[in-house]
């Protein structure tokens, strides 16, 4: 799967939360893994949840 980044932090220090456009359309968004127990969430299995900067999403749906 080819990813192009459309929003991200660019925090210079590696890894940082991201969105990125895959070659399949999809989206996929780096961030800090939630605990679904702290945050109150039913996920289905092979589903996980990550929390991101809000202004890293809007900078993704600008470029979008």
């Amino acid at each position: 799967m080819a990813l192009r980044l459309i929003g991200g932090s660019g925090c210079g220090n590696g890894p940082c939360p991201a969105v990125y456009e895959t070659d399949n359309g999809t989206i996929v968004v780096q961030g800090f893994v939630v605990d679904p127990e702290r945050a109150e969430l039913v996920l289905p299995p092979g589903e996980g949840a990550v929390e991101i900067p809000r202004y890293i999403l809007e900078r993704a749906l600008a470029a979008g």
